[in-house]
């Protein structure tokens, strides 16, 4: 666990130590986050088999690919599970993946848990589309921009050996589609595996880096984005090519519709950055995907206009309304 929020870290050990199966190890890293998390993981420290290390720099907010890649060099088990500290599994997590495990002799490189959606509270807010029993790499790219997938690394449990044979996880901006990267690489010798029964919860907060909204958040995820296409589209050409033109076609339109439910407006090095790819990868004249990423902007603009245009009262209602408090 690559551990830094400390506000529902509590949860999420309690959720892990609930676990039927006590054949694992807990490493609990935490990247020089506030010192509650250190208090927390020790409340723990016997209900748990738990390893705990503070890093005295923080890595994550530079690179979170890199914060797990120096956490996992300092492991040495052959199955990994990199969890969140936010997150919830099931109680019989660790048990079904035993099973699987032993059911298929070890035959993939990666197995996957359902998920679910949940909210601050642990509300139930949507269940993911399931995963079929099997899985190739590409497939998973191609299904993932038709959005019949969601994917999450916490969903994940990938052998160690897979993982050094692919050099490591690709390391887009914020780790964002880094996982949906590393899931199709360990889905390219071996099929991806589902593990039935029991599930892994996604928490949805306002201190998750998907829910945060800022420009320069979108930015970074709109980089992030057009790096995971090019590097799918390389991966097509390498080890799926006859999917090739059907991954450029299905990228294409994934993206689009992707950057525009940001709702947020784009500054001009965004804008380039769409250009480029549009240009680059799919083959629209110059100065068409700059216009696609300014046209976002002004759709953005007009629809923010006509909402606060219906939410203001006309200077006749004004007048006959009686006052009102201030929320």
């Amino acid at each position: 666990m690559p551990a830094y929020k400390a506000q529902f870290l509590r949860e999420t050990l309690k959720s892990i130590a609930a676990q039927t199966d006590r054949n694992f190890q807990l490493y609990v890293f935490d990247d020089a986050g506030p010192e509650a998390v250190g208090q927390i993981v020790h409340e723990f420290k016997d209900r748990l088999p738990l390893k705990y290390h503070r890093f005295r720099e923080n890595l994550g907010g530079r690179s979170l690919v890199k914060h797990w890649e120096r956490c996992l060099q300092l492991t040495d088990e052959p199955w990994i599970w990199i969890f969140s500290d936010d997150d919830l599994m099931d109680e019989g997590c660790v048990a079904a993946f035993h099973k699987e495990l032993d059911h298929t002799r070890e035959g993939h490189d990666g197995y996957r848990f359902d998920t679910l959606l949940v909210s601050s509270a642990g509300a139930r807010l949507k269940e993911s589309p399931r995963h079929p029993d099997e899985e190739s790499g590409s497939t998973f790219l191609l299904e993932r921009w038709r959005e019949t997938r969601d994917s999450f690394l916490q969903g994940l449990i990938f052998s160690r050996r897979a993982w050094k044979a692919g050099h490591g996880i690709p390391d887009f901006p914020l780790g964002w589609h880094s996982d949906d990267a590393f899931i199709a690489m360990l889905g390219l010798h071996r099929p991806l595996k589902s593990i039935p029964g029991p599930r892994v919860s996604w928490r949805a907060s306002n201190i998750n880096i998907s829910y945060n909204g800022s420009v320069k958040n979108v930015g970074e995820k709109i980089r992030a984005s057009a790096q995971f296409i090019r590097w799918a589209l390389d991966f097509f050409e390498d080890h799926a090519k006859a999917e090739t033109a059907q991954a450029i076609e299905f990228s294409e339109r994934w993206f689009f519709t992707y950057v525009s439910r940001f709702w947020c407006f784009m500054g001009l090095r965004t804008c380039r950055e769409i250009e480029d790819l549009a240009f680059g990868v799919w083959g629209y004249p110059r100065g068409r995907g700059l216009l696609k990423g300014i046209k976002l902007n002004f759709n953005i603009g007009v629809e923010k206009i006509m909402r606060r245009a219906r939410r203001t009262p006309s200077h006749h209602a004004k007048n006959s309304l009686p006052d009102q408090p201030r929320s």
